[in-house]
């Protein structure tokens, strides 16, 4: 009988070190790293905290370095690198300011049977540049005749060496972080900062200054005294005088109300829906025709709305269950003369602080009217809520489970608890802890809080160990053992607790412990000794790579050069020598490696005839496995007469369909070789000449 075998790549043992990172800016970083003994290796970033998913064995992952653009796994786990070439990556995308941790991990990749080594992986946090430019502007004087505003640099950076430059236009620059500036221009003046250099984040901010002309009109505030009003029925009425009377010219009117409100109307009539201090500003133009001139005026002034006495009254809760609900009312204005406060059922209290218990479910209106000892009579209202109480219980919680990776969905009653007493995430779990825990899920609901707990098991898996990979020298058979307690089903059928093996293979054995079950398996090898030849003496190219190759089953591998890998790469003059050890015996072979001293990778003639005597009729590049990336001929005045991109294609002395003249041509050649694992770019250059 013969039995399929699979046989994958060794999982790595060494991580990669050395992970650091240069180049950092405001959205893109450096991460490098020295490889681990892995052939390739795979990088896992996230923001704010360590990656939290684990590359898993036979899976193939694709990575995208533009952070945040490859597939995401678990929660904002992206991969950035996912190769077996250069021990550097930049990912760009980041954002300013944030914390990113990159994980790397070594895996031997062949095909579809990928093994990652993530036991200790290692981590690095770097965390990007930032810039936040801004600055205050301060008016002192707003007139085109005289005017002055201080400009002060509030920006913030993490970017070392920033400097700053103000830009108030027409050439003129400043560097100081509080400058002062006049401007000759009226009207909306642009200002802007200037950060160098930025790293990636903006690199300028513009604001705009305004500068009015000549005064025009007032405001006689003996008249207007009202400037200050209480928030119940404000009213504000005000109307501007002018400077000169009567006005020799009609003027155009805009208020700013400082509410984001506008009037185009001379009179400024406005009521304000919110308390507080509004800046209040009046740009009155001059115009001609109906056409606006550059004769300018502005007025500011503040208005003060008084705030509602009643207005944001403190409730200790405003949802409470019913059958601990206790609402307390608080007014915390304490220039007041008098207050009220009424209830949706008809009572009432006037006290300043008071409180209140409901005898049933649903919403309630509470109504509050006080004064102030200004005057002000306000009247507010909010609202509360009485709400039944919660089941806490859930389910989807068995009583026993084995140790594994799947997720266990929990279903609560009342969604929106949070559970607790064992590692999860809201609404499941995953059984990976042995142990017997206690899961409570509590429901908050910020003012009906209940609870409800229920006791599980996660029982540890049988731990079957069949040892090492061996190898088997001297035939006959070999004993396996699971080396733990239970039932047993081995891949070859036998349900015994150990087994004799004859033949090459992978054995693996099932050992189940009532529901939970544990796995593992081994490859024997009926080996003999190693076999090795490593060919005869060579002659390499100036800069080219030979590989050297020793594989052998089971084998361990000493170089002269100090490597203990089954192959080395070699690019100097020397012997090579290498000792290959397996369970079964010793081999030991060694190699001359002679460098060239030149190129020796491209011939090209200096002469050919096209004559079609089937003897160097074609110029064309010859050489040791190069691939032409683009070969180009050009006569004595630099006219292109031929050009290929292609491998084996040549002149044939041919311009324009015609035969072109004898003489001396100039050629040049970008080519490919390869070189060990690499891919070397050239270039050559060079004359020909063309004989008839």
């Amino acid at each position: 009988m013969f039995w399929a075998v699979n046989l994958y790549a060794t999982r790595p043992t060494v991580h990669a070190s050395n992970l650091t990172f240069n180049n950092l800016m405001c959205n893109s970083v450096n991460i490098q790293w020295t490889n681990g003994n892995g052939n390739a290796r795979i990088i896992f970033v996230k923001e704010g905290s360590a990656p939290d998913f684990q590359p898993i064995d036979l899976d193939q992952y694709t990575p995208n370095s533009i952070f945040g653009t490859s597939l995401e796994y678990n929660v904002k786990n992206y991969i950035v690198y996912n190769s077996t070439g250069t021990n550097f990556v930049k990912v760009d995308n980041l954002l300013p300011g944030k914390t990113y941790y990159f994980t790397i991990y070594e895996h031997n990749n062949s095909g579809t049977s990928t093994l990652y080594y993530t036991t200790g992986a290692p981590t690095i946090s770097i965390t990007t540049l930032d810039l936040k430019l801004n600055f205050n502007v301060v008016y002192y004087d707003s007139c085109q005749q005289k005017n002055s505003y201080q400009f002060t640099n509030t920006s913030t950076s993490t970017i070392p060496g920033v400097t700053y430059t103000f830009d108030y236009g027409f050439g003129n620059t400043s560097t100081q972080n509080v400058d002062t500036h006049s401007f000759t221009n009226a009207g909306l003046v642009p200002v802007r900062i200037i950060a160098n250099p930025s790293l990636g984040c903006p690199s300028s901010l513009t604001k705009n200054v305004r500068v009015y002309n000549k005064r025009v009109a007032f405001i006689d505030f003996n008249i207007y005294k009202d400037t200050v009003q209480c928030f119940e029925g404000n009213y504000f009425d005000i109307d501007p005088t002018p400077v000169v009377s009567p006005l020799l010219a009609p003027y155009k009117y805009n208020w700013n109300f400082g509410d984001n409100t506008t009037s185009s109307f001379k009179r400024m009539k406005k009521s304000y829906k919110a308390s507080g201090r509004y800046n209040v500003e009046l740009e009155i133009v001059t115009t001609i025709n109906n056409q606006a001139t550059a004769c300018r005026d502005t007025l500011m002034f503040d208005v003060v709305v008084l705030p509602n006495p009643a207005g944001g009254f403190n409730i200790n809760k405003s949802q409470q269950c019913l059958g601990s609900n206790f609402f307390e009312f608080e007014n915390p204005n304490t220039n007041l003369t008098s207050f009220k406060w009424y209830y949706s059922n008809g009572d009432s209290s006037s006290l300043r602080v008071t409180n209140y218990v409901f005898s049933d479910t649903g919403t309630y209106r509470i109504i509050h009217v006080a004064k102030s000892n200004q005057g002000c009579f306000g009247k507010d209202t909010q609202f509360v809520q009485i709400k039944e109480d919660f089941d806490p219980s859930f389910s989807g919680l068995d009583t026993l489970y084995c140790v594994s990776n799947q997720s266990i969905n929990l279903v609560s009653a009342t969604p929106g608890g949070v559970f607790s007493g064992y590692p999860n995430n809201n609404n499941s779990l995953v059984p990976n802890i042995p142990g017997t825990f206690t899961l409570k899920y509590v429901y908050e609901d910020a003012f009906c809080a209940d609870s409800s707990e229920k006791v599980f098991r996660v029982q540890a898996n049988p731990n079957p160990n069949l040892g090492r990979d061996t190898a088997i020298c001297s035939g006959g058979t070999y004993n396996l053992n699971a080396n733990e307690t239970g039932t047993y089903l081995w891949n070859l059928g036998q349900t015994s607790s150990n087994i004799d093996v004859s033949f090459s293979g992978i054995y693996s054995v099932r050992v189940q412990q009532g529901q939970c079950f544990g796995n593992d398996s081994i490859q024997v090898i009926f080996n003999s000794a190693p076999v090795l030849t490593m060919g005869s003496d060579t002659i390499l190219c100036k800069d080219a790579i030979l590989k050297l190759v020793a594989t052998n089953p089971l084998a361990t591998y000493k170089w002269n050069t100090g490597s203990t890998d089954s192959f080395i790469f070699v690019s100097r003059n020397g012997k090579y020598k290498v000792r290959v050890e397996n369970p079964c015996g010793v081999a030991e072979d060694s190699i001359f490696v002679t460098i060239q001293t030149g190129y020796c990778d491209l011939f090209m003639v200096n002469a050919f005839s096209p004559d079609n005597d089937l003897i160097n009729n074609v110029f064309m590049p010859r050489g040791r496995n190069i691939t032409v990336q683009s070969f180009q001929i050009f006569n004595r005045w630099g006219e292109l007469v031929f050009e290929t991109k292609e491998n084996n294609v040549g002149w044939n002395g041919q311009y324009n369909n015609k035969p072109a003249e004898a003489g001396l041509y100039i050629w040049k050649l970008f080519y490919t070789v390869p070189n060990g694992p690499f891919i070397k770019k050239s270039n050559a250059f060079g004359q020909v000449l063309l004989i008839r």
